[in-house]
């Protein structure tokens, strides 16, 4: 992973914690996931009709990530009402990047250097040392748990599919952009079927912040499946959760959510992380 590529993905991970932030910062969680989506379907139209169509091999992974997308973004509603920033998200970001590591080890032939699983493995302990603290402050709760482990099978299996569907369509930026758009398009038609009328009665602030939020995932997500054309899809998804050391941190500052040794702890092992991805060995 070069340098560049690195710092790409660092700079994608603050901008997806920054969504998710929003997201918390809104009363109704649940439909501010929904803009959010819907906002980066939006944005997504007019980068497709400004880029190549998507090779044919991609277009049954943009189907089914679409789907899953929907799922993912339902769930972060859920999950956000019910805990802090700080601790549901580590726990469904953070559980995810060794799976992902191992299954395309297994599935894609993808495996890792040395250095390469001594990232993941720094990487994950960090979010280890980030849900035990929530854990100890009882900041977990069983419905959290299940929720953020649940959203955390949806992480993996998307972010392989799309790391795969980004190399099959040609062009990254093109996939990225029609999935979105089907995964806006489908949310924006469950809300108008079943929540038509909430929807209206949301005021155009709470639309512009979604349209902003949703700027902030699609060009996040572009960020990673574009490196994951680049570099292998196990170190991109790894590098790409340390969103949890932006997320922890944006808690502390917009939240007041506590930042005590342990997180400090985690922040280290993260950290460690990120510089094991370039120590050539």
């Amino acid at each position: 992973m070069t340098t560049a590529i690195l710092l790409a993905v660092l700079g994608g991970a603050l901008l997806h914690a920054s969504w998710n932030a929003l997201i918390k910062w809104e009363p109704d969680k649940l439909a501010a996931s929904a803009a959010v989506a819907a906002g980066a379907g939006l944005v997504a139209l007019p980068v497709m009709a400004l880029s190549p169509l998507p090779l044919a091999p991609s277009w049954p992974m943009i189907g089914i990530s679409a789907v899953i997308h929907v799922f993912y973004f339902a769930l972060v509603g859920y999950a956000l009402r019910h805990a802090d920033l700080g601790v549901v998200y580590p726990l469904t970001r953070g559980s995810a990047p060794a799976f992902t590591a191992i299954l395309a080890a297994l599935w894609l032939g993808e495996n890792l250097a040395l250095n390469g699983w001594l990232a993941v493995g720094a990487i994950a302990a960090g979010v280890v040392t980030l849900s035990a603290d929530a854990l100890l402050r009882g900041g977990l709760t069983p419905r959290t748990a299940v929720l953020a482990f649940t959203n955390a099978a949806v992480v993996v299996a998307y972010t392989l599919i799309d790391g795969v569907g980004a190399r099959l369509a040609g062009n990254a930026v093109s996939y990225v952009s029609w999935m979105m758009a089907a995964t806006g398009a489908l949310i924006a038609l469950i809300v108008w079927i079943f929540y038509r009328e909430e929807a209206r009665a949301k005021e155009l602030g709470f639309w512009l912040r979604g349209l902003v939020g949703g700027a902030l995932g699609i060009t996040s997500f572009g960020i990673a499946l574009w490196a994951m054309t680049k570099a292998p899809i196990g170190l991109v998804a790894a590098l790409r959760e340390t969103s949890v050391l932006f997320a922890a941190i944006l808690g502390a500052l917009i939240f007041d959510e506590r930042f005590g040794p342990k997180r400090w702890a985690a922040l280290i092992l993260i950290v460690v992380g990120i510089g094991l991805l370039r120590w050539p060995f």
